[in-house]
């Protein structure tokens, strides 16, 4: 009888020392079910402080920091879970959300680290290793893949600083110097990374992993014919057993002609890219040159091929969406562009750092809410974009035209000069200067306008914005008399019913 006595006294002593410990778990989930988010958290850390192995309260923490919208903590949260002690259907739904969160972000090397983990875990889950395959597309080194690494299982990859101590006592390393240069790369200081690229292409022309990083890095910072001028003589010394180093060298050199707009280059080599690898981006590449060709019914067959892979469907529906714009059914492609931008949005509120594979969908709404009236979307879409070269004029235009009318009007005025020989914008310009109560450029303007387009004369006597001038007589002489070219009781045989003044 005695010799049980202290194991059960035991084990009462440490249930006793549990109680307060479990019950801030259970009154935490209580305030979390109730959406007290500030006392769960408070319950949970406290859990957190007398209980460091579980990550069960860590979990909770990162579900109530996504319900705020605070991605960042979320992600730490969820993080920290799943570096402790967790159940394996949480595991696998904290890990999930990091990997996911880490695909929007495009931050790949992340991504093929946590799927490795969950895939560790359950092998059958097909979704991700979808996301897998895609990210270690993105993420390959030149097909010299080396397996990234997650901070609770394995030692952290060697740092940037200490490849740099490394290579200060052997300078002429070349792994070294290889090594530092792909970390370079990965930390976007790309400047650092093309120095000693270039020096390791110049001792060895004919590596090929040297060539394909330096001219995917070339493409990366908007060199094009100098990543084409490396590529292009690589490409032939590639053998065809490295099938995933051609794969991602005719993938980097189709990207290269379709920066350059040479599309029939490009399309040869998103092919190509095709043929060395069924993957998604090929034809997603092949997908927008149709549909810059405004070849649109083949773009949508080939959007809808795309679709087949289940992956990166928003971008490619968001090209069908574009499509049917381009095809007169509006409603139908305004509807489906609205729906991905929608969802972006709840993921995204601000369009922080947008992905530039939207700034397509998003210009184009940019522009529709312009012309509907809803300035502050358009104004909020514009500013999450940055537009190529050939869209540079249409942007500033309507970018112009969002800010005249949200009551910015010194921005306004700032991009419409920038839009030359452009009716519209010179009208646009009027009536920023009309706002200003500057008559004397209101005219300048109006004239410019008028001389490209007669119909703004008749647009100008009737807009409600130079109401002001109305009064004054050297206004109205020069509206009546069309800048002094004409005999003002001569009748206005120039209007225009449709005073489509707001146009470029």
């Amino acid at each position: 009888m005695r010799k049980s006595f202290f194991p059960l006294l035991l084990c009462s002593i440490f249930c006793f020392l549990s109680l307060p410990i479990f019950a801030d778990l259970k009154d935490g989930k209580k305030a979390y079910s109730r959406k007290d988010y500030t006392e769960a958290l408070k319950q949970f850390q406290k859990y957190n402080d007398g209980n460091p192995s579980s990550g069960e309260a860590w979990m909770y923490m990162g579900y109530i920091y996504e319900s705020k919208k605070d991605y960042p903590k979320s992600i730490q949260a969820f993080k920290k879970a799943v570096s402790l002690n967790l159940p394996k259907k949480d595991l696998v739904n904290s890990l999930t959300k990091i990997i996911l969160y880490h695909n929007y972000q495009r931050d790949y090397g992340e991504v093929i680290s946590y799927s490795n983990r969950l895939l560790k875990i359950d092998p059958e889950l097909s979704h991700i290793q979808k996301i897998r395959a895609a990210a270690e597309e993105r993420h390959s080194s030149g097909g010299t893949y080396r397996k990234p690494t997650y901070h609770e299982e394995e030692a952290e990859q060697e740092s940037v600083s200490s490849l740099e101590k490394k290579l200060k006592q052997d300078p002429n390393n070349k792994e070294i110097l290889w090594q530092l240069a792909l970390a370079y790369y990965n930390e976007k200081e790309f400047s650092k990374s093309e120095t000693i690229l270039s020096g390791l292409v110049k001792s060895e022309p004919d590596n090929i992993e040297y060539g394909y990083k330096y001219g995917a890095l070339l493409v990366r910072i908007s060199k094009y014919d100098e990543a084409l001028s490396v590529l292009n003589r690589i490409e032939p010394k590639i053998p065809s057993e490295r099938e995933k180093l051609l794969y991602f060298t005719h993938l980097t050199q189709a990207a290269a002609y379709h920066k350059k707009k040479n599309f029939e280059e490009a399309s040869r080599y998103y092919k190509k890219a095709h043929a060395n690898k069924h993957t998604v981006l090929p034809l997603i590449g092949l997908t927008k040159i149709k549909w810059q060709l405004k070849d649109c019914e083949n773009a949508i067959k080939t959007a809808e091929k795309a679709l087949e892979y289940g992956e990166k469907t928003r971008e490619i529906r968001m090209y069908i969406g574009l499509c049917k714009v381009q095809l007169g059914q509006k409603e139908e492609g305004y509807d489906l562009l609205k729906e991905i931008a929608h969802a972006i949005e709840k993921e995204n509120p601000d369009l922080k750092d947008l992905p530039d594979v939207y700034y397509d969908g998003f210009l184009k709404l940019a522009r529709y809410y312009t012309n509907n009236g809803n300035y502050e979307k358009a104004l909020k879409y514009f500013q999450a974009v940055q537009p190529d070269e050939e869209e540079e004029r249409e942007y500033k235009f309507y970018l112009g035209k969002a800010y005249l009318y949200t009551g910015s009007v010194d921005k306004a005025i700032s991009l419409l000069e920038r839009v030359e020989d452009s009716a519209g914008a010179y009208y646009l310009l009027a009536k920023c200067y009309a706002e200003k109560s500057n008559i004397d450029q209101v005219m300048v303007n109006i004239k410019k306008a008028a001389t490209i387009k007669s119909s703004y004369w008749g647009s100008a006597e009737r807009d409600k914005a130079f109401k002001k001038f109305k009064s004054d007589d050297s206004f109205k002489n020069f509206l009546e008399t069309r800048a002094g070219t004409r005999d003002p009781k001569r009748p206005d045989d120039n209007k225009d019913d449709s005073d489509s003044h707001d146009g470029d």
